[in-house]
């Protein structure tokens, strides 16, 4: 249901005010969900948005990535939003020692578990700050460097980058309508797939009419021919069916190459 995280929203907006971008497995969705719902105009208001996450992100199609991706969102930095799943793999340990648990001493190791993953994190929370906060010094200038020197080399500029983002987002948009030209193209090939597959046919069943005559064949007399007219009229219709299969298929031809 709906109703659990659109609570979970309300408390963060509530906790942490606007500007706030939240990570949601279908956090593309989540987005008109929330706008049609009761916290829609604080939302809106407190200028906050959903995405996906990282890892999850790359099993959505690209016109979603596109637009919900955190590595497409200025001001996520090195996110990847995937602390659940970090949690949930921890979270394996316990199955040794809850499995054959009572319901009771079960419950109590989860909560157990939970606690003291809270302790820990809150424990390293200064460490991890400072090594993100590093670690994002390294880049800017480090590979900032790096980018600006190609930049420089290519002669690109970022307004050049700005656009060629914003051409990707809209051709990615537009992807599934199909241009007259490729439909054009698409039924020409179609067209020449068929008329070789037609040619092949006719070609065989050219070749079977041209050598209908029976293995066997001797010439016989006409008193002969009366005696074994099951025979003749046999041979009579298999020359026919292949003589109206060939023309079938040379009417298909002509239609084809017009």
């Amino acid at each position: 249901s709906a109703k659990y995280p659109i609570a979970i929203v309300a408390k963060i907006l509530e906790v942490f005010g606007s500007d706030t971008c939240g990570g949601y497995d279908i956090g593309c969705s989540f987005n008109t969900t929330l706008a049609n719902s009761s916290l829609g105009p604080d939302f809106k208001r407190l200028q906050s948005t959903m995405c996906v996450n990282a890892f999850h992100g790359y099993s959505h199609n690209f016109a979603c990535q596109t637009v919900f991706h955190p590595s497409r969102i200025i001001g996520m930095g090195l996110e990847d939003l995937e602390t659940m799943e970090r949690i949930f793999s921890s979270s394996n340990q316990l199955a040794a020692v809850t499995c054959h648990a009572s319901a009771y001493r079960r419950r109590n190791f989860i909560d157990l578990f939970f606690k003291q993953w809270d302790d820990d994190k809150y424990l390293n929370l200064g460490t991890m700050l400072y090594n993100n906060y590093v670690q994002a010094l390294t880049i800017i200038q480090g590979e900032g460097v790096a980018m600006r020197e190609a930049m420089r080399s290519l002669g690109i500029k970022d307004g050049d980058l700005e656009a060629w983002d914003k051409e990707e987002c809209e051709y990615i948009q537009t992807l599934a309508q199909e241009t007259e030209w490729d439909v054009h193209a698409m039924a020409y090939v179609e067209q020449l797939e068929e008329l070789s597959a037609t040619q092949a046919k006719f070609n065989d069943s050219n070749a079977r009419f041209l050598n209908t005559t029976p293995e066997d064949y001797a010439f016989t007399s006409a008193s002969t021919n009366k005696k074994s007219g099951g025979t003749y009229l046999n041979d009579f219709a298999r020359t026919q069916k292949l003589e109206a299969q060939c023309r079938h298929l040379a009417d298909q031809l002509d239609n084809l190459k017009l």
